[in-house]
Order: structure tokens, then sequence, then C-alpha cells
């Protein structure tokens, strides 16, 4: 039996309005997958050429790299538990009758999910939840006919399956769970060169070591743990409070045995401190197993997003010294709706410090080709860090390069002060002495 997927009714106007116009259209279906095998699509997107201009002349014309990058930055602002499900492709032709346009679907298909695994910590890949399948959706730009099937993109012929796809108004309701994650950890430093650091590297090190310790974590909803098989609708009935409160409660580490201890050097050490909004949404149907893994899966996606975002904007020169202390400020979340006063469903972009949410605006459109007004985004939830003063301090200012020895410098004050001291102590020994 093929997977089963329910689509926001208003997305299908989108689609009418891409249909009319001229060439060929590639776009991404973004929603929630389900073990169960019905999907949920929720929101829908063109993705324009490499010019930035608004047609293409044929699918065959179409740089599979540009769509899977756009897919992996599309990621980006998605909570946990919405995935890039797939592609949709309008043409006059239908993709499924041409067999050499149903291979270019296949192959945009598995470098997208070759892209996804080579960004492992951004988690695009849903394989216990999809099975391994992406979604195809043709729309006929004559005849507005469409039709679905799912590609088996883990099987060596990939497979073309059956999919039923409905157009449907309110296609389920949806319940958010928000949290925070705070971190405080240290973690040990790695050398690209002699003298120089991978700062994506690092940073991505610690959000493996982070993932290691959430996966290992206890997730609470309002207060108490659940059975991962209860359905959330269960858990709706009995409740009066709308959204749930969920709190993440990390193991500790046991205690090694002394005599197993041993002391390491490192050329550095990182300090990753923060805290992490999460609001992730689910639909009565799902599982709380399902939900702790959507949870999980927005935090690290988060973190990840940031340090890829973060390592984008820095330009360093192979000739410049590294500092001995570095301060890395990732960007902080900020929360739109992608359909106002009709469903709650958040998805979220990254502003650095100081930039205004309106620097957003166009990132949104660009990403999502969604049009967002300033009023609707919400920048309130994250602030901004504080940044402590001896955090701000380079190398240079603090004395510390790799050929100097760091210099004291003394108050005045206190110099007098251990001078008095000093006599103090001589006038008692010369007092003793000729006693």
């Amino acid at each position: 039996m093929g997977r089963s997927v329910v689509c926001e009714a208003y997305l299908e106007d989108y689609l009418r309005n891409l249909s009319k116009q001229r060439g060929t259209s590639v776009g991404l279906l973004i929603g929630q997958p389900s073990s169960s095998g019905k999907d949920y699509v929720v929101h829908l997107n063109k993705i324009k050429d490499a010019a930035g201009a608004e047609e293409n002349q044929g699918l065959l014309d179409i740089d599979n790299q540009q769509v899977s990058q756009h897919a992996l930055i599309e990621t980006r602002v998605l909570p946990g538990g919405f995935y890039v499900l797939g592609i949709f492709v309008i043409n006059p032709k239908s993709i499924f009758e041409d067999q050499n346009l149903l291979r270019k679907v296949k192959t945009m298909l598995v470098d997208m999910r070759h892209t996804f695994s080579s960004s492992a910590l951004l988690q695009g890949n849903c394989d216990d939840l999809d099975g391994g399948e992406k979604l195809v959706f043709y729309y006929s730009s004559g005849s507005n006919v469409f039709g679905c099937k799912s590609i088996a993109l883990k099987s060596e012929s990939l497979s073309v399956k059956p999919c039923d796809w409905k157009f449907q108004e309110r296609a389920t309701s949806w319940h958010v769970m928000s949290t925070f994650f705070e971190t405080d950890d240290v973690f040990s430093l790695k050398k690209k060169s002699v003298d120089q650091y991978d700062t994506e590297s690092n940073l991505t090190e610690c959000v493996e070591i982070l993932k290691k310790d959430l996966d290992d974590g206890i997730i609470f909803f309002d207060g108490c743990s659940r059975d991962g098989k209860r359905l959330v609708e269960a858990s709706l009935k009995e409740k009066k409070d709308d959204p749930f409160i969920v709190h993440i409660y990390l193991k500790s580490k046991p205690d090694q045995d002394i005599a197993n201890r041993k002391i390491k050097t490192f050329p550095g050490t990182m300090k990753f401190e923060g805290i992490v909004s999460s609001k992730v949404f689910v639909h009565p149907k799902n599982t709380f197993a399902e939900v702790e893994s959507f949870i999980r899966t927005d935090i690290i996606r988060s973190l990840m997003s940031r340090i890829q975002i973060h390592c984008d904007s820095l330009v360093q020169s192979e000739d410049s010294v590294p500092d001995i202390i570095m301060l890395n400020e990732l960007p902080r979340r900020i929360y739109f709706p992608i359909r106002p006063k009709v469903h709650q469903i958040l998805f979220s972009e990254y502003l650095f410090r100081e930039e205004p949410k309106e620097t957003a605006i166009p990132q949104i459109r660009e990403t999502l080709d969604l049009a967002v007004l300033p009023k609707e985004l919400n920048a309130t939830i994250e602030i901004e860090a504080e940044i402590k003063e001896e955090e701000r301090h380079d190398a240079e200012e603090c004395n510390l390069t790799m050929s100097k020895k760091p210099k004291v410098k003394m108050d005045p004050i206190m110099v007098g002060g251990l001078a008095a001291i000093v006599v103090l102590v001589v006038a008692i020994l010369v007092f003793l002495i000729t006693k």
C-alpha cells in the first residue's frame, strides 16, 4: 500500500498560479511525515534558478545541485518534525509518462539525500518516518491535473510507488510543544594546522556530543514522563491548558574509577554556553515517542543551523594571526507564522546581534517564497546574549601572543600597600635582633 498525503487546500491556488507561467517550475514539499504512512504537507515553494529568474526552459535544464542546496538551506528554518518531503514539478507533460523526465527527478532526489547526509546534524533525512522514500508531485500546467508518487531512494532500482494525494481544508489540528534547552559545557579544541583552528569542525563536534546527551536524556510533559506509544490526542482529552509544558533532563555522567582516570592536554578549550528556545508542532495522531524525537531534532537542528550561518559569515585571511581568546557569537532564533490566523505553525530565521528583525523578511521571501509582515516576526523569545567583558578581549589586548609572556600590571595603591608591609616586617625584625 502506498503513502497517503493530505495537503492544505489553499496551496493548490499557489500551484495554479505557478502553472500559468511559461516553462517548468520545480519546488519543495514541506510537511510532517508519519511512520503510519500518512503525511501532511503544510507549505510548498518554487525554487528560482541560479540567476534568480522566475521561469526555466525545461526540467532537464535544471541544476540538481541548486535544488539540493536550497533544500538544505530551507531545512534550517523548519522546526523539528518538519522535513523536505520531496519535490513538485509543474510541467506541460507528465513526468511519470516520460522516462527521461522521471530519471531526472530521481537524480534530483538522490542528490538531495546525499546533501542531507553530508550535513547529518541538520537531520534532513528521516528514514525512521518515511522509510527512505521521497515524494514527487506532478501538476499539469495545461489542465491542472495532478498526481503523486513516492521514490524509494534506499532501493538500488529507485522503485516508484503509488501515492494518494488529497487537498483538504484544515487537514489536521496542530499543537505546540515549547521548551528551552541550556548548555554550559567545556570541550577540547582541535587544530586544523600548526597555528590555526577549524571553527566549524570544532563547533560541530560540540553539537555531536550534545546530541548524544540529548538522546540519553529524559523529556517530561506537564511534569511527568509519557508512554512513547501513547497518542497525543489521549492526553489532550485530559488537558485543560494548551500548550504542554516541556522539560528536558540530562542524565548525570557516572563517576569513573579513579584508577582509570587520565590527565590529557589539549591545544585549547571551548566553552559552549547559551540557551536555545524550541517549539515543535504536532498533530493528535502523533505518539509521544515521535514528539520526543521532534524536540531533540529541533534543538540540534537549530544549533547546527546557527553554526552554519555563523561560519558562512566568517572571513579570515590565511595570513591572519589567531587570537588566544576568540568569541563566536551564534545568531539568535526568531519565529514567524507560515499562515497567520489560520494555524499556529511557526518556522524560524536567525539574526545576528544588532540586526533588526526586518532583515529576515527578504531572507524568508528568498527561501520560502513567502511574504511576511514585520509585525508577524517574533524576536522576543530569544534575546541578545550578554557578552562578558573578559570574553571580548583578543590576544593583543591580553598580551598573550605566542611570542610574548604575559605582563602583570599593578595598581599604584597596591604597590604602596605592599611597600608599607615590607617596611613593617623589616622594622619588626630589626627590633627583635637589637633586643
